[in-house]
């Protein structure tokens, strides 16, 4: 198997990471998150309209186009919640470990891919993991700690959702340019929380785009590169190997809550990420 995907997917987690510690720091969440799918359309459709299509235009692009609009818009809104209602290193390490968990248990059921002794220790790795960040300071597999899951489900719905569109857009690559379902998908995000933003508190667009367009364009640039990154390689790796390297960003994730947000990386969330990106690893070996 060709080394250069692992790369790609490397840079993609950077970028990932990047573009969740920007929403997170922002003040209105959905109207930052608007802008950057905002921008991104801008700086990507023209590179879509004069790039040759490696798949003829059909009817099946609207299909595919309007199944990720929905899936990913319902997992933005997802995120959206998850940032409002806790901290970075600890929401991010486990919406990101319980997608690779969900999609490689997918890939194996559903899309008839292979699954190693190794990689089913990975899964049980990132359940540890998972486990362990949400105990804090207590044992892991607790009634308290089951407690604070239904207490605060945000990050595992957010990890629910990133597998299903990620299941999804492996499927629907086949039948559309991975560049051209990327733009679509971002139109369509435009739209939904564009509507959703307009009618809650229309008079901050304008305040919040003068105050951080420029984050807002990087923060769109980073988006679009990484998931068009994402999408690439899943036209030729199957889903199994390319959502989980996708998830190294977990470990990313902690260092930057430490460093850049303040937030106390106790050793419950150190320990957690370092196992889910252990995880991360045996399923991808």
């Amino acid at each position: 198997m060709a080394e250069y995907w692992v790369v790609l997917i490397l840079i993609a987690a950077f970028a990932h990471a990047a573009w969740n510690l920007m929403l997170k720091r922002s003040k209105n969440k959905r109207i930052f998150l608007w802008a950057q799918r905002l921008w991104a359309v801008i700086i990507f459709l023209p590179i879509a309209v004069i790039s040759p299509a490696s798949i003829p235009f059909s009817w099946q692009w609207i299909f595919w186009g309007l199944g990720s609009t929905l899936l990913h818009a319902i997992y933005s809104l997802l995120l959206v919640k998850m940032y409002n209602k806790s901290a970075f290193s600890f929401a991010y390490p486990i919406a990101r470990g319980t997608g690779p968990l969900l999609v490689v248990i997918a890939g194996w059921s559903i899309l008839g891919e292979k699954i190693s002794f190794l990689q089913l220790t990975g899964v049980l790795s990132i359940i540890l993991g998972i486990q362990l960040i949400y105990a804090q300071a207590g044992p892991v597999f607790r009634k308290t700690t089951i407690k604070a899951i239904m207490n605060n489900p945000w990050s595992l719905l957010v990890g629910v959702s990133t597998a299903s569109y990620t299941i999804f857009d492996k499927i629907a690559v086949a039948h559309l340019p991975a560049l051209w379902l990327s733009v679509l998908e971002n139109i369509g995000q435009v739209i939904v929380l564009g509507v959703i933003i307009w009618r809650e508190n229309r008079a901050e667009i304008p305040v919040q785009w003068r105050a951080d367009w420029r984050k807002m364009a990087l923060a769109g640039f980073l988006v679009g590169l990484a998931y068009l990154l994402v999408l690439q390689v899943l036209t030729v790796i199957p889903v199994s190997y390319v959502s989980p390297v996708r998830e190294s960003s977990i470990l990313i994730s902690a260092l930057l809550g430490s460093i850049l947000l303040k937030e106390k990386l106790g050793l419950h969330n150190l320990l957690g990420a370092f196992l889910i990106f252990c995880g991360v690893v045996f399923i991808v070996t």
